[in-house]
């Protein structure tokens, strides 16, 4: 059960990640306060998550 619980923990942390970039990017076109360095932090952010969650599904 932990192990269920570990995947479904790390698959919302990857979701969470997906709406804060997408919201970012979008957020981009409006507003001047967005940096490049913003779009990166949160790109790198969605990826680290995303390799998380594969390697908890067994996806080297």
């Amino acid at each position: 059960m932990a192990d269920q619980e570990l995947k479904k923990n790390k698959y919302q942390e990857h979701i969470d990640a997906i709406e804060t970039h997408k919201t970012l990017l979008e957020k981009l076109g409006e507003d001047s306060n967005i940096t490049m360095g913003d779009i990166k932090n949160s790109l790198d952010n969605l990826i680290i998550t995303f390799d998380e969650y594969m390697k908890i599904i067994g996806i080297p």
